[in-house]
């Protein structure tokens, strides 16, 4: 595994790097930490030359430097400079929750930067009757952030990602490949010692997501004309355990708005993280039946 950093005009962004194949991008969700999806990278690096970034939020910056609220077009804006300092052609993107977001930004203002864009479980609460007071929510759980209760805020969010009080008919959903197969008997894989010791670090980077990160990302609008001119090239997905979750919901309402089907993959939302094995073939599956459509086009 290679690892990096690339200077973005006075901004580091870290990246790892391994395998050989079709060039592969993992955009994580969260603040942004890639190391959550090392272990789907490992099972993607037999076929592919993955790279996974860092946000600038969870990269490490020089002394001194203050990061204020962040917002999904510069972060694409990063992740544009990733894939030039990279790659010699335009990847496959997945990218994973507020990444998710980054991605559609990228693939709506970069289009040339991107092979095919997978989206997982983006929570665009715009795009769902109750916008108003989902995004009235999410500014209370800033505020609470603002005002130092960060265990609050952090309650309230997760709270509000299963809000049962959300419901979008799902598109049609498609599924890839052999996984679903005995599923319901599968179990997460165990973290490793080394995810189980990252996971503790995450927890430095929560106030910046809370405060800097949340509200800007979950309000984001994407641009629905720019990203249906790009719909050959778009899939959207979402995890089969997902069903009663916010994510969920606003991807199927992203979905219904683009008439795009859904791409069902294992686990909820985390499921690159909690079931890397079984996303990884998944993803695999997806990418191989999607890249050839889209090469027939």
């Amino acid at each position: 595994m290679q690892q990096g950093t690339i200077d973005i005009n006075g901004t580091a962004v870290e990246y790892t790097r391994r395998g050989e194949g079709p060039p592969l991008l993992l955009v994580p969700g969260g603040s942004g930490h890639g190391g959550v999806l090392e272990r789907l990278a490992e099972g993607l690096a037999e076929h592919y030359a993955v790279a996974v970034m860092n946000s600038r939020v969870a990269s490490r910056q020089r002394p001194g430097t203050v990061l204020g609220d962040q917002h999904p077009k510069v972060h694409a804006e990063d992740a544009a400079a990733v894939i030039d300092a990279l790659f010699d052609e335009a990847p496959i993107v997945v990218g994973f929750s507020s990444g998710a977001v980054t991605t559609l930004e990228l693939l709506a203002h970069h289009p040339e930067r991107v092979r095919l864009a997978v989206v997982h479980e983006p929570p665009l609460v715009g795009q769902l009757p109750e916008a108003a007071r989902l995004r009235a929510e999410m500014a209370s759980v800033r505020e609470s952030a603002r005002a130092g209760d960060f265990a609050a805020a952090g309650a309230a969010m997760t709270a509000m990602m299963i809000d049962t009080d959300v419901r979008f008919a799902a598109p049609a959903l498609r599924r890839f490949g052999s996984w679903p197969e005995g599923y319901a008997g599968t179990a997460p894989e165990p973290p490793t010692p080394e995810l189980l010791e990252l996971f503790g670090r995450l927890g430095d980077l929560q106030p910046l997501f809370l405060e800097h990160m949340l509200v800007q990302f979950t309000g984001y609008e994407p641009d629905l004309t720019a990203l249906a001119a790009q719909s050959e090239r778009l899939v959207l997905a979402v995890g089969v355990d997902s069903r009663a979750d916010l994510p969920f919901q606003t991807t199927a309402a992203l979905a219904s708005h683009l008439g795009l089907p859904l791409a069902e993959l294992p686990s909820g939302h985390l499921g690159s993280v909690e079931r890397p094995t079984q996303f990884a073939g998944a993803l695999r599956a997806l990418l191989n039946a999607t890249r050839n459509h889209v090469r027939s086009q």
